[in-house]
């Protein structure tokens, strides 16, 4: 039949097509309406026969192929009831209405959303995995439609994959991790000739060989004070659910001085040896960025922070920064233009910083611009200074302006932060050649990746101390102006609340050398002067606070008030000088977002609390931005990241 159809098909065709010609020719002409209305005729007839063959072909088709299912229908349900994957066919509320012997000895209720509790009748048929009865299983969903009553159903079944979910368990929990454990305080003790170098050594040694002898792990020391270790997947929720013992059991050695002794743990967790290892280096280059004394987990893109809760000891090697000063006056020196930029809403601090390394800049010989946006109230004094001055008046653009005119030649410095989403400008990132980040907060998740040089000390009180010593040693013959040592000064001051927190002998030291360079206390006691509006606000939002467990205050200002993140900020500064507080967070709204500024005495670090809600800072000052929400809502969301902070203290005492 289907060669019948073959040959007749393509034969009426022809035929059609040579009545046509015949026609259209002429030839003949006394016949050609009658021979063509022959061919036409025979035509229809052969191609007519033809559809009702193929009627006929496909009518037998189908009659034996019902004759086949008819004939076999008890088979075929046997098998698909007796069938070791578990089938089911479901309502569209949920309801089984039918399912084989294997569904039954796994699930004997009578709705599915007894094992799927979010069972979705219109969901992406895509496999989803589920676990039941210890069991994994892939579920995978067929829709089918009743003929009967043209009733929509959908047919389950359910792929054991418990096997293969063992040996994928078994593989992610041996996956060797690589950790690095840096006594980073190491050339502070070795400078000290009092400190007991090979007894301490050989105990932080023993310490580490019990630690790596707990997670069945192995260790080498490649550097003095430096281990690299080994160990299995399986054992870090141990060492987090402890959270990292190693850290606080450093501290109990005696060292012979005055300082204790110091770790960072870096870990690097990742499905191969050589990923590993560079996420654990990467993980240590954070840790010690951010003051180290912790230990720092990298997973993926993110990063686990556990300890760093104690107040660093102060500097006291000036290795480093001569080098870097060396380095930068070298990087000026082939450099065309300069431009400094700081964090959003710039504090003193980050002005003096701005000031001290325009004068590096000038004395090398090299243009500096410092960027600046919005003005705000905190450095209002010390714009108005700066524009006075003739020779700084002109350093000061706009964002919009410094991308015109920045150069690939040009270098980007950015002071007092080390965060790219925290930079007036982040654009100029991509249009620098070449960026320096000088900074004294702790190094946070979204720093900037691959700067030229940097100089990142979070023991220091502020970017104002660290720019100061970079005066000192960047030429000898360079005196800065007084107007640049008082705005120093008054970011020392800013930073250390008048000298009296996170203060070492070098900031004492910086102090004396910009004071001895023209540095007038009185300009840095204006650049603090409040008007009476202000002090009013402030007052009344101090009166609000609340107390919280452990000494914690918490208030907000008025959202009638004028300068909200500025009275948040002095609020949190006075809060902490009240007899029992021993830390304050105050929100104030700014514009869109809601501002949080946080202090603390020391004994509880408000950094690890704001980097929880997104922002960072030091252990006794931080801060961070909340958006996209009410000034209630915003309080909720730091009252809870205080609160687990305490459990989290609370658990490891």
């Amino acid at each position: 039949m289907k060669k019948t159809k073959t040959i007749l098909l393509p034969l009426g065709v022809l035929l059609g097509v040579l009545c046509i010609a015949i026609y259209a020719s002429g030839w003949y002409q006394s016949y050609r309406l009658t021979v063509g209305l022959i061919a036409l005729g025979v035509s229809l007839i052969v191609f007519a026969t033809s559809l009702v063959m193929e009627q006929k072909r496909l009518q037998k088709a189908q009659t034996l192929m019902d004759d086949v299912f008819s004939e076999n229908s008890e088979i075929a349900s046997k098998l698909v009831n007796q069938v070791a994957i578990p089938c089911a066919l479901i309502e569209q509320d949920g309801k089984i209405a039918w399912r084989n012997e294997s569904m039954q000895k796994i699930f004997a209720e009578s709705d599915i959303c007894g094992v799927q509790p979010n069972f979705d009748f219109s969901a992406p048929l895509v496999a989803v995995p589920m676990e039941l009865a210890g069991n994994v299983y892939q579920v995978m969903r067929v829709p089918v439609r009743r003929d009967t009553d043209n009733r929509m159903m959908m047919f389950q079944y359910w792929l054991d994959r418990t096997e293969a979910a063992h040996y994928q368990r078994l593989f992610e929990e041996q996956m060797p991790y690589v950790a690095l454990i840096y006594i980073d305080n190491y050339e502070e003790l070795s400078a000290d000739v009092q400190f007991h170098r090979t007894s301490v050594f050989s105990e932080v040694e023993r310490l580490i060989a019990d630690l790596v002898k707990e997670i069945d792990g192995v260790y080498r020391r490649y550097e003095n004070g430096r281990f690299f270790v080994v160990f299995e997947a399986q054992h870090l929720p141990q060492l987090e659910r402890a959270r990292f013992p190693l850290l606080e059991q450093a501290h109990n050695l005696d060292t012979g001085t005055s300082m204790l002794i110091s770790l960072s743990i870096a870990v690097g967790a990742s499905d191969r040896v050589a990923r590993a290892d560079e996420s654990a280096r990467q993980a240590m280059e954070l840790a010690l960025g951010r003051g180290g004394d912790q230990a720092v987990i990298k997973k993926g893109g993110g990063y686990v922070f556990y300890g760093g809760r104690r107040q660093m000891e102060a500097m006291q090697s000036r290795v480093k920064m001569r080098l870097f000063s060396k380095a930068l006056h070298q990087l000026f020196d082939n450099a065309g233009d300069v431009f400094i930029v700081g964090h959003s809403r710039p504090d003193m601090d980050c002005i003096g910083a701005a000031l001290g390394v325009a004068t590096c800049a000038k004395h090398a010989g090299s243009r500096a611009y410092i960027v600046l946006g919005e003005q705000n109230s905190m450095i209002e004094h010390a714009l108005e200074l700066i524009r006075d001055n003739n020779a700084f008046s002109s350093m000061i653009i706009t964002p919009e302006h410094a991308e015109r005119i920045m150069r690939p030649t040009s270098v980007l410095v950015v002071v007092d932060t080390q965060r790219v989403g925290s930079l007036i400008a982040p654009k100029l990132l991509e249009l620098a050649g070449r960026v320096v980040v000088i900074d004294h907060h702790r190094r946070g998740a979204d720093h900037i990746d691959n700067p030229t040089l940097h100089f990142l000390e979070a023991r220091a009180s502020s970017t104002s101390e660290l720019v100061t010593e970079l005066l000192q040693y960047f030429d000898v013959n360079i005196r800065p102006p007084a107007l640049v040592c008082g705005t120093l000064l008054a970011g020392i001051t800013i930073d250390t609340k008048h000298f009296a927190f996170n203060v070492g002998s070098r900031t004492f030291e910086a102090a004396g050398y910009l004071r001895k360079n023209g540095a007038e206390t009185s300009m840095v006691k204006q650049m603090f002067q409040d008007d009476m509006e202000s002090f009013g606000d402030v007052a009344t939002t101090v009166r609000s606070a609340e107390i919280l467990t452990g000494g914690v205050a918490l208030a907000s200002v008025g959202e009638e008030m004028n300068n909200a993140s500025l009275i948040a900020a002095k609020s949190a500064d006075e809060l902490i000088g009240i007899k029992g507080i021993e830390a304050a967070f105050v929100l104030g709204r700014d514009g869109e977002s809601i501002s949080v500024s946080g202090r603390s005495l020391g004994n509880i670090n408000v950094q690890i609390i704001c980097e929880r809600l997104g922002g960072g800072g030091h252990l006794t000052m931080a801060g961070a931005q909340l958006t996209n929400m009410e000034l209630d809502e915003a309080e909720m969301h730091v009252r809870t990241a205080i609160e687990h902070y305490m459990q989290e203290v609370h658990n490891t005492q």
